[in-house]
């Protein structure tokens, strides 16, 4: 072979290099089906390498917002990304930190508002930071020609604190591990996974000094029903002899199916959790939940075009068991004892998500719906009986232009929902006492929040310099229509990005 052949090949094959490896993480990550999946193995399914750094700071202001938001935030963080193909094995990996500050906060006491069936609010506005740290490694090898073997790993670790009294502090865990394995035959692969999962988080509140005033605050234990009186009180739970600030958790256990055939991909996950707030023998709350996940697509090609058709559907069942406990001191020892337990909470939630996808050389589109229905039931207090259902709809449409050196982004979504609320009182041989207490005021708010007709645009820039260097500004603006509650029924968010691909 001429050495002008050689030459000439060799600048084709880093050409087809060069232009594999300047595709974005994310396209490369959404192409493969199995990555929506617990299986690890099925990284392997593609070879394209894809990797990058991003810096990034971000400013939240406006009206619109839920109950223990600020109307104005700022962000700041990095994040890396990487999906690596080596001859007998691959590995993809993930690394980020944020951190996020609002003033005149207040609300829930919670990192994620909403994530366990309880939840605690304070009502002194204040300056509020929260802190995440989160890591992600799976690797995936072949044992033989038709074995695959792999293991994943997620943990994310958040810190949150409140600087005004109520103070708080708070400290939050999320760990899965899922190792797996799969078998694969031409176009036809099987795959078979185990998931465990474990997340908790721990409230201490604390006031400073000499307070001129009591604070209060709410123990939520399902649609706003609760406990109302001052921080300390034992109906909070906040500051308890023994116990640790507010601690709760949950331990899961599960699995997963995967398949696929051609350009056919389907799977199912099951998990189940056993969930639980307080510690050592008192306990407060109990809360097994099961849930169920699938995603389903279809990939195909015309020319250079790909198109992928997705379903994602998930349910889970929660209910939530209030203990009735009583202390006794014997000679200085206090021992807690579980005289049984009343159910005071259920809720349902089934999602469904359709979507459709374009990838061509010249940029992505996608568009598709996500829809939930949420069924809860609280009974609290005999014979008090209260139900709510609601439906959330939002549906969304995006794309990215590649011209030249330039991505142009834009995105816009349209969301909206209803709820409606049975209350009732069970029959009874005795005169009932009086109905628990409902914090009505962030009820509506909470509900309105969820379910107002809202429209959000999007648009972005990002520009490609040589070497792999970006830079991107992205803007959004959200706007509500017929609001009852909330003040205001705007919110803007500006981010800029600076980023190395490689």
């Amino acid at each position: 072979m001429s050495n002008m052949k050689r030459i000439y090949i060799e600048c084709l094959l880093l050409c087809i290099v060069s232009g594999i490896s300047a595709q974005t993480y994310d396209i490369v990550e959404r192409r493969n089906s199995w990555n929506a999946g617990a299986n690890v193995t099925g990284i392997m399914m593609e070879n394209t390498n894809a990797s990058y750094a991003e810096l990034y700071g971000s400013n939240n202001q406006g009206d619109f917002r839920n109950s223990y938001e600020a109307s104005k935030t700022w962000s700041a963080g990095t994040t890396a990304k990487s999906i690596t193909h080596l001859k007998d094995y691959s590995l993809i990996g993930s690394f980020s930190f944020d951190h996020t500050s609002g003033k005149d906060m207040s609300g829930s006491m919670f990192i994620h508002p909403g994530f366990y069936p309880v939840d605690i609010l304070e009502f002194t506005p204040g300056r509020k930071d929260l802190q995440t740290y989160s890591f992600m490694g799976g690797i995936a090898t072949n044992l033989n020609p038709n074995w695959r073997l792999g293991g994943k790993i997620d943990f994310a670790s958040a810190n949150y604190s409140k600087r005004k009294d109520v103070r708080h502090t708070n400290y939050r865990l999320d760990l899965q591990v899922a190792p797996g394995i799969m078998y694969h035959s031409g176009e036809l692969a099987i795959g078979l996974s185990y998931i465990f999962g474990k997340n908790s988080e721990s409230v201490k509140a604390e006031v400073i000094g000499t307070a001129e005033s009591l604070y209060n605050a709410f123990l939520d234990k399902g649609l706003m029903y609760g406990a109302y009186e001052t921080w300390n009180g034992s109906g909070i739970h906040l500051s308890e002899s023994g116990i640790n600030g507010f601690p709760i958790k949950e331990l899961s256990h599960g699995g997963a199916l995967q398949f696929q055939w051609k350009g056919f991909y389907g799977d199912i996950e099951y998990t189940h959790s056993s969930g639980s707030a307080g510690e050592r023998e008192t306990i407060w709350f109990k809360f097994p939940t099961d849930r169920l996940t699938s995603h389903i697509s279809y990939r195909f090609r015309q020319g250079s075009n790909e198109h992928f058709i997705r379903f994602n559907l998930q349910w889970s069942h929660l209910v939530n068991n209030e203990n009735v406990l009583s202390k006794e001191t014997v000679n200085g020892v206090t021992n807690t004892h579980i005289h049984g337990s009343n159910r005071i909470f259920e809720k349902e939630v089934f999602t469904a998500n359709p979507e459709y996808e374009l990838m061509s050389r010249r940029g992505e589109v996608r568009l598709g719906t996500h829809l939930s229905t949420f069924k809860q039931l609280t009974t609290q207090m005999y014979p008090y009986v209260a139900s709510q259902k609601m439906f959330c709809s939002r549906t969304y449409v995006s794309g990215v232009l590649h011209t030249g050196k330039l991505d142009l982004k834009a995105a816009v979504s349209f969301s909206t929902g209803n709820s409606s609320e049975k209350n009732r009182t069970a029959e009874t041989n005795t005169e009932p006492g009086d109905p628990p207490y409902r914090l009505t005021d962030y009820y509506n708010l909470q509900n309105e929040y969820a379910t107002a007709s809202q429209a959000t645009f999007n648009l972005g820039l990002r520009y490609n310099f040589n070497r792999g260097i970006y830079a991107e500004v992205q803007g959004s603006y959200t706007h509500d229509f017929n609001l009852r509650y909330i003040e205001g029924s705007s919110r803007w968010n500006e981010t800029i990005k600076l980023g190395y691909t490689f």
